[in-house]
């Protein structure tokens, strides 16, 4: 056993000095994160110390290591990520909830209602778009009724109204209500 713990510490003592700068560097590339990278390799040689004595030491020490730095990443950017969700996720619950019953008791709803109407009159959606989307979303007309109005059918409008929805969502069209700061 201790020959095998000196045989699995000398491995990765020399994979380290190998493996350890490309490995990090692959990992700044892919992820774009200095010290996230760091951090995945140091984690990586240390399950190395945990499992290669248990295991014995791989075939090919530096893709393991690479393997095993990069499955820590994704965890951790995942991790990262769900946090943030989770974090603007309770910011907008706090908001809804200081919302009150009334509504209208907000000082900012006034503001929050002319945002609302120059985003629905985006210079980015057509004409006909901007106009439906503005009496659907600010006046509240029904798609029934916007379509009379237009003389098209509802299918049509209601077709025309989720189209100029899409836009305002997709990234590459910048289409966006901004919140007030």
């Amino acid at each position: 056993m201790a020959r095998e713990l000196t045989d699995a510490r000398t491995a990765v003592e020399a994979a380290s000095a190998e493996e350890n700068a490309r490995i990090t560097a692959t990992l700044i590339r892919v992820t774009g994160d200095w010290s996230l990278a760091e951090d995945c390799v140091q984690d990586a040689f240390a399950k190395a110390f945990v499992d290669w004595p248990e295991h014995g030491v791989p075939r090919n020490p530096g893709a393991w290591l690479t393997t095993v730095a990069r499955n820590r990443a994704i965890d951790r950017m995942r991790s990262a990520a769900s946090e943030k969700r989770a974090v603007r996720e309770l910011a907008i619950i706090a908001q809804l909830e200081g919302l009150g019953d009334g509504g209208s008791n907000d000082p900012g709803a006034e503001d929050d209602r002319l945002r609302l109407i120059f985003t629905c009159c985006h210079p980015a959606l057509p004409l006909d778009a901007r106009v439906a989307l503005t009496l659907r979303t600010v006046a509240g007309l029904t798609t029934g009724e916007i379509a009379r109005a237009f003389l098209v059918s509802e299918a049509t409008m209601s077709k025309r109204l989720v189209r100029a929805r899409a836009r305002y969502v997709t990234q590459e069209s910048r289409i966006g209500y901004r919140p007030r700061s």
